[in-house]
């Protein structure tokens, strides 16, 4: 399953308005039941809420509302207050959602393919009018898990590509970043003026589903809910100077997304081709086989040093950037400029560079 965190946007003028808008229709049938969603409590616009991309049909890439389907599935099966026994088993916020995720998962599961056979059978425009299928110009996508407890980085994870290989550093070296850091697909990343060379550095970023403590290796995949890109934008030489760590915790310097791959979508994340390019040019290829300390080692080694909760994120560590050609390889990223991280299987993150106003506000 692809999990996203999204909020509404407002309806555009001459576009139909759907309950959350909410003037059409109060009623929409399917087949011989009545979808009765005037009782529906309205979503108010800025409101963060958890989807599922729909994987196939007519409407595959638009989003499902996961709470206010199982909230729809369970009216139609006459259960009583079914808003309020959706809230309880499907939250619609993803560190809630996370810190359940034994019952949520099984629930958004079912919630996903009730919507799914229902556009099969019956009208797409029933669930469009009653918010549950939501197309994506209609949202704005956020980062999967937009508030984590915890951000977790790791240096040094990937072999150099100069002409000395880099050896293996004794332990995984772990620092933190701010979880403000963060910006969801296509935000911004913006530069402040004199910062200097600052590159883009994809990485697979793991994402915590169970309370995590002294886990053993062996096993400590099962903490693992899924996983995500992340771009960990950094100063150029931030794993050379510990000084320069902080700055990479200005606010947008985190772009993650597009969505939440659950993990039994990614069999092995240690098989996974990353690729970042700046302005069309490729700057990292690599594949997660050459971490120095793969995605089990380096949760075990995290849990060894703090507590990891559901939702906190661990960024895995990024491939050496290419710098044998020019262009975007030798002088970072300019305003202008748009960034591709690709992994298998988690899809394609996308964001854009603009020089940053002297007088913002840019974060640390």
């Amino acid at each position: 399953m692809h999990l996203v965190s999204f909020g509404r946007r407002e309806v555009e003028r001459g576009e139909p308005a759907t309950r959350d808008g909410a003037t059409a229709g109060r009623q929409a049938s399917m087949g011989d039941a009545a979808l009765d969603y005037e009782s529906l409590e309205e979503l108010p616009h800025g409101s963060t809420r958890l989807g599922a991309l729909l994987p196939h049909g007519s409407h595959a890439g638009e989003l499902v509302d996961l709470n206010r389907a199982l909230a729809i599935q369970l009216a139609l099966e006459d259960v009583g207050a079914p808003e309020a026994a959706a809230d309880s088993l499907l939250p619609s916020d993803a560190r809630h959602f996370l810190a359940r995720l034994s019952e949520s998962l099984p629930a958004a599961l079912d919630a996903l393919a009730f919507v799914l056979d229902s556009l099969e059978r019956y009208d797409a425009p029933d669930l469009l009018r009653a918010g549950v299928v939501v197309p994506m110009r209609r949202v704005r996508l956020l980062p999967p898990v937009p508030r984590p407890g915890k951000l977790v980085c790791v240096d040094r994870n990937y072999p150099d590509l100069g002409e000395t290989a880099r050896q293996p550093p004794a332990a995984p070296e772990l620092f933190l970043e701010a979880p403000t850091s963060l910006v969801g697909p296509g935000g911004d990343i913006a530069v402040p003026p004199g910062a200097g060379r600052i590159d883009a550095r994809g990485s697979l970023a793991v994402v915590i589903g169970r309370v995590a403590r002294d886990v053993p290796r062996e096993r400590a995949l099962e903490w693992v809910a899924g996983y995500c890109i992340a771009n960990d934008v950094a100063p150029a030489d931030a794993e050379d100077d510990d000084r320069l760590r902080i700055g990479r915790s200005r606010d947008g310097f985190t772009p993650l997304g597009p969505s939440l791959v659950t993990a039994d979508e990614v069999p092995d994340p240690q098989d996974l081709a990353i690729r970042t390019s700046v302005a069309q040019e490729s700057t990292q290829s690599a594949g997660t086989k050459e971490m120095f300390f793969g995605v089990s080692e380096l949760v075990a080694c995290a849990s060894r040093l703090m507590t990891l909760a559901p939702g906190d994120l661990l960024l895995t560590g990024s491939p050496a950037i290419a710098t044998a050609g020019g262009g975007a390889s030798r002088r970072g990223l300019r305003d202008g400029d748009f960034v591709e991280v690709e992994i298998d299987r988690l899809g394609r993150l996308r964001n854009y560079v603009r020089a940053a106003k002297p007088d913002e506000d840019t974060g640390t």
